[in-house]
């Protein structure tokens, strides 16, 4: 007997979605206005979700068709139905491609329609990036980017319940969310669905590191957190790497000599040295990323509240965030170093400029 066949019965038929996200930080800033002003972007009216404080509105765009053809026959009904431009850098896309398929079917379908929108998606960046290059400010293609996938299933009502789905197809739902053909272990099966969550008793969310599983007739406002969630990856991945580059330029060199002018008070204060520049770096991480973490509202929604918290435990946000503060905080204390060098060094000059002053009067007092 076939593994997927129900007892008595043929296998288990899904339908629903493949939803795929992805971000691309493409610069260290993006004017808005300049994009707006000028036409780079067809603009539309962008969603605003109630689970979330406006600290950024995004600019929802549409994109120009360029005539390409779906040449993947698993892609095929696919659309594109999201398409975001954040101005601290970011490029966000949603793609969605139906589906209806048994689970072996859907493995190999995931696997394929990940590997043709990991370069649709860059194509896709590549135009819109090349559109806004007089809006962004330090442009690069690109300095992050990071995906997930969602795997939207209709709830089969009459036929079988989230919990008898979860029991039954556990093993089948853990190997499709790592992608894998064959079953996983029984530690990395518990692993996975143990972040299991739902909200009413005909729904359930498995949340996963590379993609989740949603069984549920609504999955619209899920999505808010899951494009977010990843931007939140792709920003503090860079963050990460550009405070990594920093330190090792700093640290690289042996006896960074400070200009002879830097030890003058009020001059010195003017001088755009290496630790000055960490030190605004510092803080422009710090504005970005306390407004990405505290952009969830609180007094949301308990259960996407939840999901919300699952996401950043499996994608590693959490420990991203610890990583980027503890840099932070070297960044800090090289700064306070340097700082009291300077301090020092104006003190000694001062002592020293007193000294003289006391020598020249007496030497007048002695000539008179």
């Amino acid at each position: 007997m076939n593994s997927n066949t129900e007892v008595g019965g043929p296998p288990l038929r899904l339908n629903g979605n493949l939803l795929l996200f992805f971000a691309y930080d493409i610069g260290e800033e993006i004017d808005n206005d300049i994009v707006k002003s000028k036409g780079l972007l067809n603009v539309n009216d962008a969603y605003l979700s109630s689970y979330f404080k406006n600290y950024h509105v995004p600019l929802s765009f549409s994109m120009r068709d360029d005539g390409e053809e779906v040449v993947l026959p698993a892609a095929q009904g696919q659309s594109r139905i999201s398409s975001k431009l954040y101005n601290f850098g970011v490029i966000s896309f949603c793609y969605r491609v139906p589906f209806e398929a048994t689970f072996e079917d859907l493995k190999t379908k995931i696997i394929e329609v990940d590997r043709y929108f990991e370069d649709k998606s860059d194509h896709d960046a590549k135009r819109v990036y090349n559109d806004l290059m007089p809006a962004i400010r330090k442009p690069c293609f690109y300095n992050s980017k990071s995906s997930y996938l969602a795997v939207h299933v209709n709830p089969m009502k009459d036929t079988i319940t989230p919990h008898e789905l979860k029991e039954r197809y556990g093993e089948r739902i853990a190997s499709l969310l790592r992608f894998e053909m064959q079953n996983l272990s029984e530690y990395q099966k518990n692993d996975i669905l143990a972040s299991t969550t739902g909200y009413y008793g005909e729904d359930m969310v498995i949340i996963d590191t590379e993609a989740s599983f949603v069984y549920d007739d609504e999955y619209v406002e899920a999505l808010e957190f899951f494009e977010y969630a990843n931007i939140e990856k792709v920003e503090l991945q860079y963050f990460d790497r550009l405070l990594d580059q920093k330190l090792n330029y700093f640290y690289s060199q042996d006896s960074y000599e400070v200009p002879l002018t830097a030890y003058f008070p009020l001059i010195g204060e003017r001088m755009n040295l290496p630790v000055s520049r960490l030190v605004k770096l510092r803080v422009d991480i710090s504005v970005v990323t306390e407004r990405l973490e505290n952009s969830i509202k609180s007094t949301g929604d308990s259960f996407f509240l939840t999901m919300y918290s699952m996401l950043v435990k499996k994608l590693l946000i959490k420990d991203s965030r610890e990583s980027i503060n503890r840099k932070l905080n070297i960044i800090k204390d090289l700064y306070t170093v340097y700082q009291d060098r300077l301090d020092t060094i104006h003190e000694e000059l001062l002592t020293v400029v007193i000294i003289i002053l006391i020598a020249i009067e007496v030497f007048a007092v002695f000539l008179r």
